[in-house]
């Protein structure tokens, strides 16, 4: 028996799910982590190290170190390219892997498809739905073996990304006084 779904009807209850959720005050709704509650943002997993701003041209730069920074890092030191930069506010690789450390933690989504490089690295996950913290050593994993660390500028935040149409650049400018450009930003 085949029964047909009516789009229009599936259409208007998301609709109708939706405006259940959505808040007049928008993103004001969300409490900033300052004043009282700064603490809060603070990285728990790291120490913080004092650094020089950076101030120079990278041809490739990318917010955030990861799964995405981590693999198309990975693939421009595959083709040679060793112009780029990781930016994270974390105090290391992992994105979401990095914050997210209690206990219970794992991906739904089966390790072989959901982890990168795992040919390249030689490793092979120990279950199929793979547990946080072993996420976590493989971003570090990717880092260490295609030299991404010496890449990143990490417990930085951009504060602003603007094109500078005279030279055709990106100019970035940090939390942590850099001011460096570059080519294409992701």
């Amino acid at each position: 028996m085949t029964t047909l779904l009516d789009k229009a009807d599936i259409k208007s209850k998301y609709a109708a799910e939706r405006a259940k959720r959505l808040r007049p005050e928008g993103n004001a709704q969300y409490q900033r982590l300052s004043g009282k509650f700064a603490s809060l943002a603070a990285d728990p997993y790291t120490p913080y190290i004092e650094r020089d701003p950076v101030t120079d041209h990278v041809t490739f730069a990318f917010v955030g170190a990861g799964m995405s920074g981590l693999v198309v890092g990975a693939r421009l030191k595959e083709a040679g390219i060793g112009d780029f930069r990781l930016i994270d506010k974390a105090g290391g690789v992992g994105g979401t892997w990095y914050w997210n450390r209690y206990p219970g933690a794992r991906c739904d989504t089966a390790a072989m498809i959901y982890l990168p490089l795992l040919e390249e690295t030689g490793y092979m996950p120990s279950e199929k739905y793979v547990r946080g913290p072993e996420i976590l050593a493989h971003c570090e994993r990717i880092a260490r073996q295609y030299d991404l660390y010496d890449k990143a500028l990490f417990h930085t935040e951009v504060s602003s990304i603007e094109w500078q149409e005279a030279t055709r650049v990106w100019r970035i400018t940090t939390d942590r006084g850099d001011d460096f450009t570059a080519k294409y930003v992701a």
